[in-house]
């Protein structure tokens, strides 16, 4: 992005969010999970319909997890995690980083292909079946009982975490380095904060589920689960609710009554990975009663646009987050375009983030989202 673009684009930066942002040489979980363990210990980390877990509470099932899972997987080993319950199934996968392990999260049962191809050497899960033959299962969680543990440092850079790429036929890889700088970017960006509560309306098992549980709890903000059953004990009013933008749609259009009486009282986090209506936007908008604040990304290049957190257009998609670089390509050769340009009719955006792993497809360090739409003189992104 040019300089003038820069500089107009710095009016509309939220004013509290670095433009760049430091990121932490930890591992994820010290720097969300432990940290507000430290800081907020009796702030509740998730809220589920059967129960409640506080940070501190939180953090020791993790290193309990973590330690399970060191003693029965050998170094850079591969943990499937495949449980329905969101607070073991947070445990487990923080745990599994904890213990610099590779893990392959689903709720319930996964994929046989993708499960298959992962070939994990420990499968966390409900049901025996759930698991390729010849495959250790944990089904009872045992693993939590193990006394908890202190690791050494860690190699920040050895992929921990393993995601659909964006066609679904092949796998992104994340390491310690990409899901922390995620969480650095996400909450500093939607200005998350210690006390406040996000409705989270999908489980954290593509890019945007996690982004926002990372974002919150690197800032004590407390995750209410909404995407189980019998969700029960709402508030009448929570700070985000945050979600695919197809499925706030589904759940506000009158099928979840529960869900439909929460009001957002900053905005709700919409996620989308494709061309987007702004009509579509407005309506849902006036159904919540809040700013709908969309947010693109991928499980291949983690969020990238979102809308401003206190400031919209409901044309725009947004501006980049921190640690993010966008640019205009031509369609047709890929060649850069300046901003503001007049010479094609819509452009594709090319995307630089050190969130991104390695994935996608690359053109130096760039990669080509192929996703069409227009960027005005100030750096705003309209997607069409």
């Amino acid at each position: 992005m040019g300089k003038g673009a820069l500089g107009l684009l710095s009016a509309y930066w939220p004013e509290m969010t670095a433009r760049h942002a430091h990121i932490p040489l930890e591992r994820a979980p010290q720097y969300t999970v432990h940290r507000s363990a430290k800081s907020d210990p009796d702030r509740p980390a998730l809220i589920t319909p059967n129960r409640s877990v506080t940070f501190a509470e939180l953090s020791d099932l993790v290193r309990r997890a973590g330690a399970a899972i060191a003693e029965r997987t050998e170094e850079n080993g591969r943990v499937a995690i495949l449980v329905d319950d969101p607070v073991s199934q947070a445990a487990f996968a923080f745990g599994a980083w904890e213990a610099d392990r590779l893990a392959f999260v689903h709720s319930g049962p996964a994929p046989v292909g993708p499960l298959t191809d992962f070939a994990p050497d420990l499968v966390v899960a409900r049901e025996l079946a759930h698991a390729p033959p010849g495959v250790p299962v944990d089904t009872a969680y045992t693993l939590l009982r193990t006394e908890p543990v202190t690791f050494g440092k860690a190699n920040l850079r050895s992929p921990i975490l393993v995601l659909p790429n964006a066609d679904a036929t092949g796998e992104v890889a994340h390491n310690h380095k990409t899901l922390v700088g995620t969480a650095v970017a996400f909450g500093s960006f939607f200005q998350f904060e210690p006390g406040a509560e996000v409705v989270l309306l999908e489980p954290p098992t593509g890019w945007l589920g996690l982004a926002v549980l990372l974002g919150a709890w690197a800032r004590a903000t407390t995750i209410r689960v909404a995407w189980t059953a019998g969700w029960a004990g709402h508030p009448e009013r929570v700070d985000y609710v945050a979600g695919s933008f197809a499925a706030a749609e589904a759940r506000y259009a009158g099928a979840t009554p529960a869900l439909r009486d929460v009001r957002a009282g900053v905005g709700a986090i919409l996620g989308i990975e494709g061309p987007f209506s702004p009509a579509k936007r407005r309506r849902l908008a006036r159904r919540l009663g809040t700013p709908v604040l969309t947010l693109y990304g991928r499980n291949d290049l983690g969020p990238a646009i979102g809308s401003h957190p206190t400031w919209y257009l409901d044309d725009a998609v947004g501006i980049p987050l921190p640690n993010v670089d966008t640019r205009p390509l031509d369609p047709s050769d890929g060649a850069e375009l300046t901003i503001g340009w007049d010479a094609v009719e819509e452009a594709e955006i090319g995307v630089k983030s050190v969130l991104a792993p390695a994935g996608g497809e690359l053109s130096g360090t760039w990669l080509r989202t192929r996703l069409l739409g227009q960027v005005d003189p100030t750096g705003l992104y309209f997607v069409r």
